[in-house]
């Protein structure tokens, strides 16, 4: 008799996100678009985080399908407030006073292991024990940052005898804002880690340089166990093309941190404001809108430039919105720290936007931009080549010769609906067959 699964019913995975459904945090929309596209191929998943879910949350991702979602609020002891969502009574205060407690935050935050939010642990194992006793969960999936929740999983997976598999939306001991961290802790870190993936059945992660740093330190065992399952862009986001409305020469960074640390972001601005210089009227006819969290120091940067008035700094809004600003642009910015690849850049790609990416020579960045008919890269610190590239997007762009964008099938793999097939794999091939 033949074998195969047998779908008597629905399997489903067990999500453990701390931060769903806040698209304010790193790698939330990765996980809902990963999570939406799951019951097409036979799972169902059900979401465990420490935040409220409300659907307000989840229309500001893009959706309109309910996700089953869980809360766990973790206790208020030992797991402070992030530096970047500031409760009305910190917000009051003054600047210089602000300043010094976000700098005390982060401060303290580089000697927690493996993060600030490790105190919600117990209780998100209990409140997954008790959504076992009313589901049967055939596997748990743990999302990061926040790798507090792969330890909630590797508790739960355990309890319950079921696989596990950890998700890297960005680097854990590696991760950019930990670059200070004393040595030991550092250590401490990575040993931890080290257990998580020995223990994890599989891990996925966003990007490749996620899974050449894991392989090489922790070593071929750990590194046959990676897959890569890239963000993607969600479709049903593009069903209405929008086109630019001409009237201004519209560069978007749909993102956040442009001037962080490790992104060169001043060397971009004062190379815009030099290529604004040399033709006197692109002051009225060029912008360049910044869409994301508030970064201090890209308007600081701004001040100091002769042209400020050409760049807008625009809050973080809803997923769907900034789509919609992608779509009305004429082209689109993206940088990164490190070898990192943007999610943003995916739906920038489905969108047919030319893409100015500020990235090293050899980076993966750069690899996909080869491949992406509408892609320039730039080292981030090259103001000549800076200048060079936003000409030539600007002429391309403007040019009716510069050819139709790329179709959207052949942009498929690039979809969060393939890594939804890609993860669903994953988790297909750790369960047993059982006889239909």
């Amino acid at each position: 008799m033949a074998t195969g699964w047998n779908h008597t019913r629905q399997r489903r995975v067990l999500f453990i996100s701390y931060d769903y459904p806040d698209i304010g945090a790193a790698g939330v929309i990765r996980t809902y678009q990963l999570a939406k596209n799951l019951p097409a191929l036979g799972w169902e998943p059900i979401i465990l985080t420490a935040q409220p879910s409300q659907e307000e949350s989840h229309e500001g991702l893009n959706g309109h399908r309910s996700l089953t979602t869980v809360t766990v609020a973790p206790p208020k002891l030992l797991a402070p407030f992030q530096a970047s969502h500031w409760p009305p009574a910190i917000t009051s205060i003054r600047p210089q006073r602000r300043d010094l407690l976000r700098r005390t935050v982060r401060s303290i935050g580089q000697w927690a292991i493996p993060d600030g939010k490790v105190s919600w642990l117990p209780a998100a194992v209990k409140g997954s024990l008790r959504i076992a006793r009313d589901h049967d969960i055939d596997v748990c999936f743990s999302v990061s940052p926040r790798p507090t929740s792969h330890l909630v999983a590797r508790r739960v997976a355990r309890s319950l005898g079921v696989p596990w598999v950890a998700d890297y939306a960005l680097p854990w001991s590696d991760a950019h804002w930990l670059s200070k961290q004393p040595r030991f802790i550092r250590w401490l870190d990575q040993r931890l880690e080290g257990s998580v993936l020995n223990s994890a059945q599989r891990v996925t992660v966003a990007y490749r340089d996620i899974a050449r740093t894991l392989g090489a330190r922790y070593g071929a065992a750990c590194e046959q166990k990676i897959l890569v399952v890239p963000t993607g862009f969600d479709e049903e986001l593009f069903d209405q093309e929008l086109r630019p409305s001409g009237t201004r020469f519209t560069v978007v960074y749909p993102g956040n941190h442009f001037c962080e640390d490790g992104r060169d972001g001043s060397c971009f601005l004062r190379a815009v404001d030099e290529w604004v210089a040399l033709e006197p009227d692109r002051k009225d006819s060029v912008r360049f809108v910044f869409i994301g969290k508030p970064d201090d120091e890209l308007r600081r940067q701004r001040e100091a430039l002769i042209h400020p008035q050409v760049f807008s700094l625009e809050p973080l809004i809803s997923h769907q919105s900034c789509i919609r600003a992608i779509l009305s642009a004429d082209a689109c910015l993206v940088n990164t720290v490190g070898n990192r690849i943007p999610a943003k850049v995916y739906e920038c790609m489905r969108a047919g936007k030319w893409i100015l990416a500020l990235t090293g020579q050899g980076s993966d960045l750069e690899a996909l931009m080869r491949q992406y008919s509408r892609g320039i890269s730039v080292p981030a610190a090259d103001s000549v080549g800076i200048r060079r590239g936003l000409q030539l997007v600007f002429d391309r762009s403007r040019s009716q010769s510069s050819g139709p964008p790329p179709p959207a099938r052949s942009l498929e793999v690039h979809s969060c609906r393939h890594s939804a097939a890609l993860l669903a794999g994953v988790f297909e091939a750790l369960l047993p067959p059982v006889r239909a």
